[in-house]
């Protein structure tokens, strides 16, 4: 969750807004925009960690369905939020090294 640029300063100035521009390099942050990638690659990335959980807990334990139900989903919720962050961060630095066209 460093400047990709520098590696010193924060990207992020709150969970999801990054900086303007990189207090130590200068790099303007605020044009470069992930859109939906980081949300679909941390839904992507928990689906496949929960998947054996699910597994487990449908086919080997004998739990009542709502609690099934809940545990299952609080579980990838949790994961989805905590992952969203560094994925931003990573679409970010991956759309600035490559020159991508910015929406600014």
């Amino acid at each position: 969750m460093q400047c990709p640029s520098c590696g010193e300063a924060k990207l992020f100035r709150r969970f999801l807004k990054p900086v303007e521009h990189c207090p130590s390099c200068g790099v303007n942050w605020g044009d470069v925009r992930a859109d939906d990638g980081p949300a679909w690659a941390s839904m992507l990335v928990a689906g496949h960690l929960v998947a054996p959980a699910f597994h487990w807990v449908v086919f080997k334990e004998d739990w009542p369905i709502w609690a099934s139900v809940t545990g299952i989903s609080l579980l990838l919720a949790l994961l989805c939020i905590t992952l969203l962050q560094p994925m931003k961060g990573v679409f970010m630095a991956i759309i600035w090294d490559k020159g991508a066209p910015t929406s600014g």
